[in-house]
Formats: structure tokens, C-alpha cells, sequence
């Protein structure tokens, strides 16, 4: 049984994320588990008064909204300010399961190319060192 999911969300290719999201909804539904919808930004300066993580969680808190609704679901969001661009956001995902004390995480993959098998995918870095169950969903 699930009881909080973390679902890694970019909001840029949402549309690329359908079956991830069906996904995570129908088993926090069965399991009446909370979905955490988590995006990971780079954190970049800007000259703007508002940073770029304070505009995307407005565009997240949204999402999570609409997804809540339309899957009548317990949903909350996290925008997470990524550690170390050096790094792959994989390992941003994992400390925020952890910190959030999640139990599952469901995300979307893609097929995997040339460049997946030098370097490894978010999705794969995730499956590799979540101490949770990871749903990676094609």
C-alpha cells in the first residue's frame, strides 16, 4: 500500500508524460495516496524580482490543481532548485522522495538512445538509487 508518490514533472513536455501521469493517479486513487508533483529547476540568477523557481511553482501549483480535480485525487507540488547542475536532476528526485518521505515514485522515460547507454537517464539513475519502489513508465 502507498501512502505519498512523487511524481517528477517538467511542464514544458507535459505532453510526453499521459501514461506516467494515468499511472500515478489510478494508484494513488486505489491506495488513497497523496501525489506529489515535483519539478526540478535549474537554479539560475536572473535580473528579474521573481525567480525562475517562484514562476514555475506558480505554473506547478496549477497542474497539481487541474490533476487533482480531473483525477479526484490528494495532489500537493514541490519545485525543487536543483543542488548542482553538475549532476544528473536524478539525484534531485531521490533526496526529494526521501525528504519527503515518499514510498513510491512514478516517472516517465524514453526510449532509450545512443547517448542513454554513455551516460545515464534520469529515469534510470532514479530506478538505480531510490531506496523506494520506481515505476519508470515508457
Amino acid at each position: 500500500m502507498h501512502s505519498r508518490i512523487l511524481v517528477p514533472v517538467d511542464l514544458e513536455h507535459v505532453e510526453k508524460l499521459s501514461k506516467a501521469l494515468d499511472l500515478a493517479a489510478q494508484i494513488a486513487k486505489q491506495n488513497d495516496a497523496t501525489l506529489i508533483y515535483v519539478d526540478v529547476v535549474d537554479a539560475v540568477p536572473t535580473m528579474s524580482p521573481h525567480t525562475e523557481g517562484e514562476r514555475m511553482a506558480d505554473r506547478l501549483r496549477l497542474f497539481a490543481s487541474e490533476q487533482a480535480k480531473a483525477y479526484d485525487i490528494k495532489a500537493t507540488d514541490q519545485v525543487v532548485l536543483r543542488s548542482d547542475l553538475r549532476l544528473n536532476v536524478g539525484s534531485d528526485i531521490v533526496r526529494t522522495a526521501k525528504d519527503s518521505d515518499c514510498d513510491l515514485i512514478v516517472m516517465a522515460s524514453h526510449v532509450p538512445g545512443f547517448k542513454d547507454h554513455i551516460l545515464s537517464s534520469n529515469a534510470g539513475y532514479v530506478a538505480s538509487h531510490a531506496p523506494m519502489s520506481v515505476y519508470v513508465v515508457r
